[in-house]
């Protein structure tokens, strides 16, 4: 059975891209330079190339219709190969259906030039030691519970405002260096043992009546 010869001539040759290796020259911003099969060539880097190309590496490359380079991906790095994962603009990490995990040995740094968001429905941090340095704060919730062995608070200015407080210690000591005032509609005051009073001046001044009740008196 013969065949019917196709009459489709295609008016541009089908040629191949060869994908080849080539040595990263230098790196100075988005510019790239490579040096292949002996001759030194601008590349660009892939939009899927992930890794930041530096000097030395060896690179996988291939060329466009266009005949511009492109740097592929990073087959070899010498030294310690350290690794950059640099994106052209907005990067976006998406586990639709599973979690998403940052492991490190050594540390894990995070740091934004404006703006650093954490939303979540619970957040847990755990560490042996934290170093916390803002030079605001605004803190807002619900209830807050907090339990440590031993609190130091040093600041020039404490400003506390609550419509209701409830204090219980087993053992409660105040140093006041100068000035110390209790502004209060209705003050109560009760000890089941001594209540002692110690100072070089005291004064008191009641506007209507005062009252001194007890079995015995000691006065002078």
């Amino acid at each position: 059975m013969k065949t019917k010869q196709s009459n489709v001539i295609p008016l541009r040759e089908q040629t191949h891209t060869p994908v080849e290796n080539a040595r990263v020259v230098s790196v100075a911003g988005k510019e790239t330079v490579i040096r292949l099969a002996g001759v030194t060539l601008a590349a660009q880097v892939a939009f899927s190339c992930l890794v930041k190309p530096e000097p030395e590496d060896l690179v996988l490359c291939t060329k466009s219709e266009t005949g511009a380079n492109f740097i592929l991906g990073i087959i070899e790095r010498p030294g310690e190969q350290n690794m950059c994962l640099a994106f052209p603009a907005d990067a976006t990490f998406l586990a639709e259906n599973g979690n998403l995990s940052a492991l490190s040995k050594k540390s894990v740094t995070l740091a934004a030039g404006d703006k650093l968001c954490c939303f979540s429905d619970q957040v847990v941090h755990k560490s042996r030691e934290a170093v916390v340095d803002y030079d605001e704060v605004v803190a807002r919730g619900t209830t807050l519970q907090a339990n440590f062995k031993t609190v130091r608070l040093i600041s020039e200015m404490v400003n506390t405002l609550a419509k209701q407080v409830i204090a219980k210690f087993k053992n409660y000591i105040r140093h006041t260096e100068d000035y110390d005032q209790v502004k209060a509609g209705q003050m109560t005051r009760k000890a089941d043992g001594l209540y002692s009073v110690d100072s070089k001046h005291t004064v008191m001044v009641s506007k209507k009546d005062t009252k001194i009740d007890g079995e015995r008196i000691h006065m002078g």
